[in-house]
């Protein structure tokens, strides 16, 4: 049984068009996967992906750091597409191969960026133990501010969420991807 299957704009119903030609004018121009399911939902569809295209795109947060972050959600949760998707993205950021390598692997990898390292520590902590500690809430807030703080937990949340759907809807990776171990 096949359960993704992409979506053609003229197949889809007016209030689903209407999504889909937000998602292509937005930052991504382009409708990917995850939207494909989503617009079986179209209110679903239009909250998430204007969640995602704040989190990817309308944070403080550089590329560097937002992709170390979406590879260790894409890693908790074994999300091939995504995790295929966004080390491409991480290498184009500057992200170091020992680094992409280290979370594939499920090994702390050695940062020389302090921001790299307290990004790395949230995310991983959080996944971890479902929690964070005061002191690396603190740290985060005193490093990145408030809105910082909260802009990081959404953009973790946004990709567990994504992850999640790529993984129940059996989005497939390009032919020839490496795979991440189990």
């Amino acid at each position: 049984m096949t359960r993704y299957r992409e979506l053609k704009r003229d197949e889809l119903n007016e209030a689903q068009r209407r999504v889909w030609d937000d998602v292509v004018a937005g930052p991504r121009h382009a409708v990917p996967p995850p939207a494909h399911v989503w617009l079986n939902s179209p209110g679903l569809a239009d909250h998430a992906h204007k969640l995602g295209a704040h989190v990817r795109f309308g944070t403080d947060f550089s590329p560097r750091l937002t992709e170390i972050a979406i590879l260790v959600t894409a890693r908790y949760w074994t999300a091939q597409f995504e995790w295929q998707a966004h080390v491409r993205l991480a290498r184009q950021a500057g992200l170091a191969e020992e680094v992409i390598a280290a979370i594939a692997e499920r090994r702390t990898p050695v940062f020389t960026d302090p921001d790299e390292q307290l990004v790395y520590d949230f995310c991983s902590t959080f996944y971890q133990n479902h929690a964070v500690g005061d002191g690396l809430f603190e740290k985060v807030r005193q490093r990145f501010g408030e809105r910082g703080l909260v802009d990081l937990t959404g953009l973790i949340g946004y990709y567990s969420f994504v992850s999640v759907t790529l993984n129940v809807f059996e989005v497939p990776v390009p032919p020839g991807a490496q795979l991440l171990p189990k």
